[in-house]
């Protein structure tokens, strides 16, 4: 009888143990923490291209349509010496109506807003996605490596289920009780996409230097200093002389060689991504290249899963107690199902208690008896309400919807009435 080597059961575990990885489900709230972050940074990149969007993207600035052509060809050539192309995906290719291009800038920065905030999810990532590529593409000689970044995330949050956690859609899906209150499980796939491609980044930026003298002899980071251009706040003389400057050198190398390796090794992943805050910190603060450092470290949310994103806001909230309030409900009353939902899913951090309380209209207090506005410290504290919680009326709606009256079983109705029975005997 033939037994298989336990060499080809281990080999299966392993692709067993990656597949599960890429493909397994998991919650959807890492991504979620991600697209508020990155859509975030995109719209605030847009807010900022604005003030000079005549300049960069009308037919009376630097680069007009015909030479934005001729800078980034329209069309692809699939191979060398092949005439067969394909478009790029540009649907302002060949516009030179500024009024049109300013039009197709704003919707796409609308997008982006939408995109954070998670309001019609599906259909603003998807815009988005198509606006920044068109942008992209209708002008590339202003673009920078974060640009590139964002152009491809851009296409991932369209493909991924991004609505799906912390987001507009999700709370107003669980209030009008279409949606349930526990977590989404998705295919981790399109969050695992965005981490490798981070990790990527790292990885071929650090083979890339180290196929440059410079960065071999650990004199790369004199050089950046002396760019008019880049400077920005001033740093200590002592970071730009040797032997700093070979420490500096040495060390981004170790650090994107990390980002690039080890940082999908749990034990270490934290000071990975810790040395990645740092070397991005110092290069946010030195050098003038906007939202660079902020685009590429929102990525460093997708090592992370959404079970751990939840756990680590609870714990958070456990030490925020200055915090934490007692909500009392109104006498002989209860939350209905869609409304203690909606409660729950907008406090992530755990700072509310529901309780039933003893008057006829709703109250709060400190856990020290201190008393409150109700709806004014319940809004206060919930993240998912921020963005709608102050909108005139809101809570006075859901005041009059969230309640119903505490049933009382048959059991306790039989107890109630032999305990009569027994008292009209004696």
């Amino acid at each position: 009888m033939k037994t298989k080597p336990e060499s080809s059961g281990a080999l299966r575990e392993t692709f067993d143990v990656i597949g599960q990885y890429w493909f397994g489900f998991g919650t959807a709230t890492a991504l979620g923490v991600f697209r508020i972050v990155f859509g975030t940074l995109v719209f605030l990149n847009f807010v900022l291209l604005s003030f000079d969007w005549n300049t960069w993207f009308s037919e009376h600035g630097y680069v007009p349509s015909w030479l934005g052509a001729r800078f980034l060809d329209p069309r692809i050539q699939v191979s060398a010496g092949s005439s067969f192309t394909v478009p790029r995906l540009d649907i302002l290719s060949g516009v030179t109506n500024d009024n049109i291009s300013l039009a197709v800038f704003s919707l796409t920065a609308l997008a982006a807003l939408f995109t954070a905030v998670g309001l019609w999810t599906r259909v603003s990532t998807v815009a988005l996605a198509i606006g920044v590529v068109s942008i992209h593409h209708h002008n590339a000689a202003i673009l920078h490596g974060g640009d590139t970044v964002v152009r491809v995330m851009c296409l991932y949050l369209a493909i991924a289920p991004s609505g799906a956690a912390c987001s507009l859609d999700r709370v107003i899906g669980v209030l009008k009780g279409r949606i349930s209150a526990n977590p989404v499980l998705i295919s981790m796939w399109p969050q695992r996409l965005i981490a490798y491609n981070c990790s990527l980044l790292y990885l071929t930026t650090t083979w890339a230097k180290w196929g440059g003298h410079l960065w071999q002899n650990g004199t790369a980071n004199w050089y950046p200093a002396r760019l008019a251009e880049f400077y920005r706040f001033p740093v200590p003389a002592f970071m730009n002389q040797f032997p700093m400057v070979y420490l500096t050198s040495y060390g981004t190398l170790a650090v994107e060689f990390a980002m690039g390796t080890l940082v999908f090794f749990k034990p270490l992943r934290g000071w990975v991504l810790l040395t990645g805050l740092l070397l991005h910190g110092y290069i946010e603060y030195s050098m003038n290249i906007p939202l660079f450092s902020y685009i590429v470290t929102s990525l460093y949310i997708s090592y992370y899963d959404g079970d751990e994103v939840m756990a680590w806001a609870q714990r958070r909230g456990s030490k925020l107690k200055i915090l934490h309030i007692k909500v009392f409900i109104p006498i002989n009353r209860q939350l209905k199902p869609r409304a203690s939902a909606f409660l729950n899913v907008i406090d992530p951090f755990k700072l509310i208690r529901y309780e039933a309380g003893t008057q006829e209209s709703w109250t709060a207090e400190t856990m020290s008896g201190k008393q409150l506005q109700t709806w004014k410290a319940i809004a206060k504290r919930s993240p998912g309400c921020w963005l709608f919680g102050w909108y005139p009326g809101f809570w006075t709606k859901f005041e009059s919807s969230a309640l119903e009256p505490i049933l009382v079983s048959k059991v306790e109705n039989k107890k109630s009435e032999s305990s009569k029975k027994s008292k009209s005997h004696s």
